[in-house]
């Protein structure tokens, strides 16, 4: 009987269950670690905004431009994660010219299409591609898929370091004990750095915090997913109203939620006693110089780490270029531009 290849995964967030979902379809023993419970980090309070619009010379361009077919092909296998292709509409002062699979729209173009948007700017781009998922259900339910093919899960435990044996990782070491494994994946965002500075390796992952807002809603108002210089709001499919605001520099959460449910109440028709029933502040990993992580960052191939933001929009990219290299070995299809060995020497 041949031995299959260990892979520990730590963090359950939308990508390391991407990862593990993937895994789990090939001949490979895969454990997921993570020190809560899954997507109860950054993917938790993600606006869940899938869209591929993006600028040529953009750092995750590559990853970008391939996130929405990749999405509709975990969906095929995977009807339940419901997503909802609406589109996008954006506009504002800072919404410049029409990207690729953007369109411009006029004012009555955008008032046929979002009835409910008071005064509606002159134009706005239409990206009549992009979709919205609920990041947190679809980790629970890829998770579940994956258990059901053998990957086994550890919550509440925190992984403390990476073990070495023989000048190379051999697994992790947890609050629960050791854990065997032939490669360790680190999907784990902004507790990347500490891990791997344990081994010699810096990934410089920052943490760029947001705050995702929740309204009760009376009826459905938004048909699409409206980014504008006031507000940036999508449908939930239980009808609630889901805005998502920028971390303000005072700190003061409060304030900008209070903020928040004006401008909404103010520029939509049915959302004039919106009442906010939630906000969560999240830590979204960001690379420091803007490109994604993904690749080996030892020269025994031992400690893979896989990054970037947005994690949500581009997860089902991330799982199966990760699954494609581990199993091949190699995956040309991601930039030298991208690997940890960049920051080797810096």
């Amino acid at each position: 009987m041949t031995h299959k290849k260990r892979i520990v995964i730590v963090g359950a967030g939308i990508a390391g269950v991407s990862i593990a979902w993937h895994l789990a379809h090939r001949e490979f023993d895969v454990t997921l670690v993570e020190q809560d419970m899954p997507a109860s980090g950054a993917t938790g309070s993600a606006f869940g905004w899938l869209t591929g619009v993006v600028k040529d010379d953009a750092a995750d361009v590559l990853i970008r431009r391939a996130a929405l077919a990749d999405w509709r092909r975990l969906e095929e296998h995977i009807p339940e994660l419901n997503i909802k292709w609406s589109g996008s509409l954006t506009y504002g002062p800072a919404s410049g010219s029409c990207l690729q699979d953007e369109r411009l729209l006029h004012k009555a173009e955008i008032a046929r299409l979002e009835p409910a948007l008071n005064n509606p700017p002159s134009e706005a781009r239409y990206a009549a591609k992009d979709g919205a998922i609920d990041a947190a259900s679809a980790t629970r339910l890829l998770l579940d898929k994956a258990c059901e093919k053998g990957v086994v899960l550890n919550t509440q435990t925190t992984v403390t370091g990476l073990y070495m044996s023989e000048g190379k990782v051999t697994g992790v070491l947890t609050s629960r004990g050791k854990l065997a494994a032939d490669c360790v994946v680190l999907a784990c965002g902004t507790g990347i750095p500490a891990l791997t500075e344990r081994v010699g390796i810096h990934v410089p992952v920052l943490s760029s915090p947001a705050i995702l807002l929740r309204f009760a809603a009376s009826r459905n108002v938004v048909n699409t997913i409206l980014s504008g210089d006031d507000i940036e709001v999508r449908q939930a499919h239980n009808g609630d109203l889901l805005a998502a605001e920028d971390y303000p520099a005072s700190g003061n959460v409060r304030e900008t939620a209070e903020a928040a449910q004006r401008a909404v109440r103010g520029r939509l028709t049915g959302a004039e006693s919106a009442a906010l029933i939630q906000y969560l502040t999240g830590e979204r990993p960001v690379i420091q110089d803007g490109y994604p992580v993904l690749g080996f960052a030892d020269e025994n191939r031992t400690v893979y780490v896989a990054s970037m933001h947005p994690a949500v929009t581009c997860a089902a990219t991330i799982g199966r270029l990760v699954c494609e290299e581990l199993c091949d070995g190699q995956s040309n299809a991601i930039p030298q531009s991208y690997r940890p060995s960049r920051f080797i020497d810096k």
